[in-house]
């Protein structure tokens, strides 16, 4: 099962996503940013390398929040939510056509990537409360 990490960055109560681009698997769906991790690679390693690749952005990485495992058609993924930091702006989209910050009550009008639906919900419950 490959293991992929994601990026939870969380300011005054929003909480930013990308959107998948044309031709990308789960095109048009909004996501936390992250990636797969490389054999050898910690997790932190592995969200600070994805982010700087897909956004053009370094990042602080901190704790997990929550994981989860979905089973997509093209096989199945343990997602894993560390909590991040940006350390500047995007210079650059790769694998997304739109970065945006949402209010945590606005997601239900997205269309989400399956498997970050049951991390999104701990991760702004945690942020709730």
């Amino acid at each position: 099962m490959k293991q992929v990490v994601c990026a939870a960055i969380i300011k005054e109560g929003r909480i930013l996503l990308a959107r998948r681009g044309p031709g990308e698997h789960l095109a048009g769906h909004w996501e936390l940013p992250g990636g797969k991790v490389e054999a050898g690679e910690s997790l932190a390693n592995a969200l600070t390398r994805e982010l700087l690749e897909e956004l053009g952005v370094k990042a602080q990485v901190g704790t997990e929040l929550a994981r989860s495992i979905h089973h997509y058609e093209r096989g199945s993924i343990e997602l894993i939510a560390l909590a991040t930091d940006l350390e500047g702006g995007t210079t650059h989209l790769t694998v997304h056509d739109a970065l945006q910050w949402f209010p945590a009550d606005g997601l239900t009008r997205l269309t989400l990537a399956p498997a970050d639906i049951p991390l999104l919900d701990v991760i702004l419950a945690g942020a709730r409360g």
